[in-house]
């Protein structure tokens, strides 16, 4: 080792005395960056290694998968036949929902809202802005894991339609009563126990028209959505099933067809008399909703995957089968999770990290791309476990997690 020292020393002393390494007079010389340090592993025999076992420390461990499913249903006059196809096919969405016993979920159903004043002073108007209705003739405001039945679910979500004449709204708000049913969550509030602080929050909209609420943005809306779960952003789901730009107008709430309110460039005038100007030849779709649905999933994708993958169509034969899907979605959303490792985690001879996770008796295995099974994330030096791996419920189960934990020096 002397004799190796010796001899860099001597190649250096010699480079520093070449022509080429010489500082030309005039000129700057550009500092060099220092040599980074790059940690190494203390090597460890095989029969050295020591595996240690999480305590879970702040509650990592625990699982306790919940969720609170928020829909806010349309119940216009022009959503007769679209809530007859929800109600057809909401036992296809429980079914993703209750498949699966680990999730404890909380279900409740409100209805759009319309600030006008003809809507707001009318006697027949049985819910204030964002309350959620109540289930059938019982007191009860949403349905949980312990009473929930497919027929209990579409007795929820059957709201019924209110016609204009009867004092149905007019220009249905879908922005207004998810902001107001937050608010209603207090003690005594009338959703008093509806949203959990450590659930999961989903947000499924299913309406003909757009939002047409005057007082916040998507952005807006979504931001207060985040701030409900403190600042956890993966902790919230928007979806919705909607009409397209490209439906008949048939298909579509009144206000998408002819008035001005949602697209005022397309129109010349304003109120009854508005006249279509021919400029919007691809037809009206509800673009506020589909900006929020982009907004408060951020994270999840692309624009264009979360369009895909959030949105529906109200309108087509095969709604179960996306009802089911959303249901799924939001099963493997919820029972995914996130676990903290105190130490950094020895790699073993092929480059994977030395971890082993179980649930209860049940080993989840790794897999690299996180779609089930594991993963190990080197930049938050966490686990995260995919919510579509199939493993079981276990009463009072937790996770265990195992680790050789690698000591790091300096070269």
């Amino acid at each position: 080792m002397r004799n190796l020292i010796l001899s860099l020393a001597a190649v250096s002393a010699l480079a520093a005395c070449s022509p080429d390494s010489a500082t030309i007079t005039g000129m700057r010389q550009i500092p060099q960056p220092e040599k980074p340090i790059i940690p190494q592993y203390d090597p460890i025999a095989p029969d050295q290694l020591q595996w240690i076992t999480l305590d879970g420390g702040k509650g990592d461990l625990d699982f306790n998968p919940r969720v609170d499913i928020l829909f806010v249903v349309d119940n216009s006059d022009s959503m007769k036949s679209a809530q007859a196809n929800l109600v057809r096919n909401i036992g296809k969405f429980a079914s993703g929902i209750q498949k699966n016993k680990l999730i404890d979920y909380n279900i409740g159903v409100t209805s759009v809202w319309d600030s006008s004043p003809a809507y707001v002073s009318n006697p027949n108007r049985a819910y204030a802005n964002g309350e959620l209705r109540k289930i059938g003739s019982s007191n009860a405001r949403f349905v949980s894991k312990a009473n929930s039945t497919s027929s209990i679910l579409a007795s929820a979500l059957n709201i019924g339609v209110a016609p204009l004449s009867q004092g149905g709204p007019e220009f249905e708000e879908v922005f207004s009563p998810i902001s107001e049913a937050l608010k209603l969550s207090a003690s005594g509030a009338a959703n008093q126990d509806f949203f959990r602080q450590d659930a999961q929050l989903v947000v499924v909209i299913l309406t003909d028209a757009d939002d047409g609420t005057t007082s916040m943005t998507s952005e807006e809306l979504a931001d207060d959505l985040f701030k409900f779960k403190n600042g956890q952003r993966e902790k919230v789901a928007v979806y919705a099933a909607l009409v397209k730009a490209s439906d008949s107008d048939d298909k579509k709430d009144w206000g998408l067809r002819v008035h001005h309110k949602y697209h005022p460039e397309c129109f010349d005038g304003t109120g009854p008399r508005a006249k279509n100007n021919g400029t919007c030849k691809a037809g009206f779709g509800p673009d506020r909703i589909l900006d929020f649905v982009v907004k408060a999933n951020a994270g999840h994708g692309t624009p264009a995957e979360i369009r895909s993958n959030n949105v529906m169509s109200i309108t087509q034969s095969d709604f179960g089968s996306d009802l089911a899907k959303i249901g799924d979605d939001i099963a493997a959303k919820t029972l995914s999770k996130t676990i903290e490792l105190p130490e950094l985690p020895r790699p073993d001879a092929n480059g994977n990290p030395m971890i082993k996770v179980s649930y209860g008796k049940q080993a989840i295995p790794h897999d690299p791309s996180g779609k089930k099974g594991w993963k190990y994330d080197s930049q938050e030096n966490v686990i995260k476990i995919a919510g579509d791996n199939g493993y079981q419920y276990q009463a009072s189960a937790t996770f265990t997690v195992q680790m050789v934990p690698v000591t790091v020096r300096a070269q």
